[in-house]
């Protein structure tokens, strides 16, 4: 475990230097809810609150100003389309068209709600 005085461990860091292949293994780390520097899990506390710390390597994890709108920009559009399109193929395509109208706007709403929540959990 690193103490919040010691410096990063750089030497644990496993950062391409192709951008292309950067940008993919970043990519996949983040997927995996990984360190974006050496890889390691355990970088969160739960599922919503992200640690200071990266537990192996130590990197502080810090946020610049305005460093969640293009996040939260970005996730409010996949996770609306996902979410419309999932309600409309669930409406359309399943017995759920034959529902109430209120039930197929409850169950719209519902997704509007929980691909925002589960696609961006900090």
């Amino acid at each position: 475990m690193v103490s919040s005085e010691q410096a990063p461990r750089t030497d644990l860091w496993d950062l391409p230097q192709d951008t292309w292949h950067r940008s993919v293994v970043t990519m996949r780390k983040a997927l995996g809810r990984r360190c974006p520097y050496c890889g390691s899990p355990g970088i969160y506390d739960g599922y919503f609150a992200l640690r200071e710390r990266c537990p192996r390597c130590g990197i502080h994890f810090e946020r610049e100003e305005g460093y969640f709108l293009g996040a939260y920009a970005l996730n409010l559009i996949v996770a609306e389309f996902l979410g419309l399109g999932l309600a409309i193929l669930l409406i359309f395509k399943t017995d759920l068209r034959n529902l109430q109208l209120v039930w197929q706007q409850v169950i719209a709403v519902a997704l509007a709600i929980a691909f925002p929540v589960a696609l961006f959990p900090d």
